[in-house]
């Protein structure tokens, strides 16, 4: 991950781990890159554990609390809008595009919308999002508030989940649909990196 300026001048760069503490973050992990072109609001509010990578021109409103765990990836483009609490656990993985929103507006013309009017006016619907482990969402999905998706799930590109999922399951459509089981290797090679970081915590102490 590049920490700094380099050939290409056009590509920005990464802030890290020891640079990011310094920006008001509620904690922040071993390994983390956030680069120069995200935008991220009210970091007060937003955890951050070990191994995360947030790319250019993500968007994260945290104004409420927001915890990503270890080993995630959040790509370009992704809408990540945490205002009732948003939790992504470790090894979960966003395509680009990807959109979370823990509060969504009233469509049925029985109050306004949108941030400019009075909030006494709307009808916000708001209920926090929580993505299990091993779970990876399709580019270009949509996750509505108050849902949970179990460990391990599989989320086709351009979906929509509006209800809660089961655990691993393959899914897709608008909205999704489960269409079968989804292997569970990923487990092992999960226990190998938790072997590996034990070994180089015996090796540095």
């Amino acid at each position: 991950m590049k920490t700094a300026l380099h050939e290409n001048p056009f590509a920005g760069f990464y802030y890290t781990s020891n640079q990011l503490r310094e920006f008001g973050f509620k904690s922040v992990g071993k390994n983390v890159a956030i680069h120069s072109r995200a935008s991220i609001y009210c970091p007060e509010n937003i955890e951050l554990a070990d191994n995360i990578r947030i790319d250019d021109y993500s968007v994260i409103i945290a104004s409420g609390p927001l915890k990503i765990g270890s080993y995630i990836s959040i790509p370009n483009f992704c809408f990540i809008g945490s205002r009732s609490g948003i939790t992504l656990q470790d090894f979960s993985t966003l395509a680009p595009g990807v959109k979370l929103f823990s509060a969504s507006d009233d469509y049925s013309g029985n109050f306004l919308t949108n941030v400019t009017v009075p909030s006494e006016m709307t009808g916000c619907f708001s209920a926090p999002i929580e993505i299990g482990k091993h779970v990876i969402i399709g580019t270009n999905s949509v996750i509505l508030p108050g849902v949970k998706i179990g460990d391990g799930c599989a989320i086709g590109a351009f979906s929509m989940v509006k209800e809660s999922l089961e655990p691993w399951g393959v899914y897709a459509g608008i909205p999704v649909k489960r269409l079968y089981e989804r292997m569970n290797k990923v487990l092992y090679f999960e226990s190998k990196i938790h072997n590996i970081n034990i070994m180089k915590m015996d090796e540095n102490s």
